[in-house]
């Protein structure tokens, strides 16, 4: 598949260990399976409604798909990351023996979702807490009679700044009061394996866009095996475990002033919504 000019190679198995989001980002142009090979010309698509991602999935399950070239928008750099994460994280799970993967001889391949404890359902397994922001913001012009090439450069100097802001939780910490539901998000995610003072392990704007898409993984902590695994983090596993292929989203706005933006005198006012999209991935070995 082709992503902004970067190529990639994945396996069937590695698709399927995507989060939704990704595959909802990798496959604008439809699939095409073999039993209407020749029922069209070179070129056509056999389309699919991406929106429907189990049907994707079922569709990429079949033995007898074959994947056409896919161009897509989606970041290449932030694919490579999810990759390497997921693929370092396979080398560690033991195999049958009870030791780590000793090399690729073993294959990652997702797991479907079944019933039972959150200890059952990670024995021989890795579960990767997937969170996506999708920041938008909005710079109000620091004078009324500025121009809009001016103000475009603006724009762009908002976004390195808030580039910069690459703390995960820092966006959320707006309030100390107990009980909201931000902070019983960030209790959940630090319990399930991420810490206060992590950062995004992608963060980039998207071209022509203001527009920030930042993306973290983090390994469920249960995945800790024996007595080590204590009563509290089995139950926040099991909570987190709710969005295996469930994404959740919620969404803020804030108005926030950005100090030392490059030609603005003074604080620059923007508004900001951020979008966060939190999934559970469950993989195997084969």
């Amino acid at each position: 598949m082709d992503l902004r000019g970067t190529r990639f190679t994945l396996s069937r198995d590695e698709l399927l260990t995507l989060p939704e989001f990704v595959l909802l980002s990798l496959f604008p142009n439809g699939l095409l399976p073999d039993g209407h090979l020749s029922a069209y010309h070179e070129g056509d698509a056999f389309q699919v409604d991406v929106r429907e991602v189990s049907f994707t999935r079922n569709l990429l399950s079949n033995l007898s798909l074959h994947i056409a070239d896919c161009f897509s928008q989606y970041d290449p750099a932030s694919l490579q990351y999810m990759l390497e994460f997921f693929r370092n994280v396979a080398q560690t799970i033991p195999s049958g023996s009870n030791s780590p993967s000793a090399g690729p001889d073993n294959d990652t391949v997702p797991i479907e979702p079944m019933a039972g404890s959150a200890r059952e359902m990670l024995q021989d397994r890795a579960g990767i807490i997937v969170l996506r922001e999708d920041l938008d913001f909005y710079a109000i012009p620091p004078r009324a009679d500025i121009e809009q090439p001016e103000m475009i450069e603006v724009k762009r100097a908002a976004g390195k700044a808030l580039l910069k802001q690459d703390g995960i939780f820092s966006g959320l910490r707006r309030s100390d009061e107990a009980g909201t539901t931000e902070q019983h998000l960030i209790e959940m995610l630090t319990a399930g394996g991420f810490n206060h003072d992590d950062h995004w392990g992608h963060r980039a704007g998207e071209p022509n866009k203001a527009v920030i898409c930042s993306l973290a993984l983090a390994r469920l902590r249960t995945d800790i095996r024996g007595n080590e695994m204590n009563g509290n983090a089995v139950g926040m596993a099991q909570k987190l475990l709710l969005f295996w292929r469930k994404p959740a989203r919620r969404c803020w706005w804030e108005g926030v002033e950005l100090e030392n933006v490059e030609g603005v005198e003074g604080k620059l006012k923007v508004w900001i919504r951020r979008v966060w999209t939190l999934e559970m991935s469950v993989i195997g070995l084969r």
